[in-house]
């Protein structure tokens, strides 16, 4: 078995080219490049039940050669991905994948996968393939290619247009510093899903879900440094899941769970605070806030769509001044999303995710000449109920005077309670399952309604901006801000019951 470190970005086409002509391939670049096409058959049964058990068997014809390959899924716990992998080549009088050749364990896991199911082709990918060997300064040794072509499945296809950067030896980190300076010369966006998963997406319905975040399992006895790298790279890859569904199905969902990702990840740098903030986390977690906020106002226009204005409209039909204001913020909501997308195809973008991942996989917080490294040692058990008692301080400072909160204070308690429930989603593993789940439940319950009142506020400066664009929407605007404001009122009240039944649930972690 060999294993496969390799990152993968992708990129629009006719940025290709360019990509070729970076700076740092034409210092890194070792000898001729080659090139080649390559037309790879995945096999699987009919439900792809190979691929949901992490398992890609193809057979790939290119050079006069047939080579059959089986990987496994990635064990990385960064953005590269570290498959097994086995290769053998066919012979001639082989025509599809021979089990026989793979190890016996390998071969009982598809056994076992496929249940008894008839494995056959199910996507077909022709690739033309240009690579460059790369030697860095230190030795490392990386495969560098570019792949055009096209994937097919069910009817469908699917544009292939991407590099892949695979480590032959040394760090795992030089693949991202490489793809740092390929950013620097041409958007690129790093991608998650390999050719084979993508075709699963194009062999059942086409369509790509929305992704919430997964639960994360922490060891008590793992340190607060690895905890910390944990979560980080957890609260990454639940971003980066989400951007192919956001940029190409134009999914309010898929940004939503983009900008979900984005303040778990803040909360996370709160959380941890001086244990392991540097300047670089600082950095990292100003940039985190500009891409919420850049793709925020799309998210916006689609709940003032959806919940703001669609209820009133249902109730008078009839009224054209409400379907203007309807129209007009349609409009606004095409504009939010081409500002959404330019955000996330932008260089900055792919700078954060690069930055980000390095930042992880090197322990950069270890730079600092001032880093306490007696507190990255320390255990994640001791620590938690200090990050917990942080959040929960802060949220009782201002929730004490609840009765008197004027909006902007209502809004930053509704952060606060943010803050505390994504820290509890991050070490709620390490405590009793009964007294977790009662406390999340009742801070679940509170934030929901904070939520409910942010959106309401949000609301109403979107309204007074369609407003001031066209006097004309004066009427139908206070008339929709009038009916949810009388809903607001509603809600602050559910909120303050809400907030002293909270108070009355014992902490789980104390």
């Amino acid at each position: 078995m060999n294993r496969e470190i390799e990152l993968k970005l992708e990129c629009e086409p006719d940025a290709l080219d360019r990509v070729s002509q970076a700076p740092v391939l034409s210092r890194l670049k070792r000898g001729r490049a080659s090139a080649k096409t390559l037309r790879s058959v995945y096999f699987d049964t009919e439900d792809f039940s190979l691929m949901k058990s992490g398992l890609a068997l193809r057979v790939r014809e290119g050079g006069g050669k047939r080579i059959q390959t089986l990987k496994t899924e990635s064990n990385g716990a960064g953005l590269a991905s570290d498959r097994g992998e086995w290769e053998v080549q066919l012979g001639r009088d082989e025509e599809g994948p021979n089990l026989n050749r793979l190890p016996a364990s390998i071969k009982a896991r598809i056994r076992k996968a496929a249940n008894g199911a008839p494995i056959s082709a199910r996507l077909v990918s022709d690739i033309h393939r240009t690579a460059h060997q790369l030697t860095t300064a230190d030795g490392d040794e990386i495969e560098f290619a570019i792949d055009r072509g096209v994937l097919r499945a069910n009817g469908r296809e699917a544009r292939v247009s991407e590099v892949e950067l695979e480590l032959k030896r040394g760090d795992p980190a030089s693949l991202y510093r490489i793809a740092l300076e390929l950013a620097d010369a041409v958007p690129l966006r790093v991608g998650l899903r390999s050719k084979a998963e993508r075709g699963l997406t194009l062999a059942g319905d086409g369509k790509i879900e929305a992704i919430r975040a997964e639960a994360i399992m922490l060891d008590p006895d793992a340190t607060v440094e690895a905890a910390y790298a944990s979560i980080l790279r957890h609260c990454l890859s639940h971003l980066l899941m989400n951007e192919a569904i956001a940029i190409e199905s134009t999914s309010s969902e898929g940004l939503h769970q983009m900008r979900v990702a984005l303040r778990r990840m803040r909360s996370a740098f709160a959380a941890f605070g001086k244990a392991m903030e540097n300047e670089t986390a600082k950095q990292l977690s100003r940039d985190a806030k500009w891409l919420a906020t850049a793709i925020g106002r799309a998210r916006d226009f689609d709940v003032f769509i959806s919940t703001i204005v669609a209820p009133v409209i249902k109730e008078r039909p009839d009224d054209k001044g409400l379907v203007a204001l309807c129209d007009a913020a349609e409009v606004a909501r095409k504009r939010a999303w081409a500002g959404a997308r330019a955000a996330l195809r932008s260089a900055r973008m792919s700078s954060f995710v690069l930055r980000l991942a390095l930042y992880v996989d090197e322990r950069a917080w270890r730079d600092d000449e001032e880093a306490d490294v007696g507190r990255f040692e320390m255990k994640l058990s001791d620590f938690a109920p200090r990050a917990f008692d942080k959040a929960l301080k802060k949220v009782v400072k201002l929730g004490r005077h609840i009765d008197d909160l004027d909006i902007d204070e209502r809004h930053e308690l509704r952060k606060r309670l943010k803050r505390l429930r994504y820290t509890s989603s991050f070490f709620a593993s390490l405590y009793g399952k009964p007294g977790t789940r009662r406390y999340l439940h009742a801070l679940a319950e509170l934030q929901d309604v904070f939520g409910a009142l942010n959106d309401v506020e949000a609301a109403r400066k979107l309204t007074e901006e369609l407003m001031a664009a066209a006097p004309a929407l004066a009427a139908p605007g206070k008339h929709v801000l009038a009916h949810h404001q009388r809903r607001a009122r509603k809600e602050w009240h559910s909120a303050i019951e809400l907030w002293d039944d909270f108070r009355d649930v014992e902490p789980f972690w104390r």
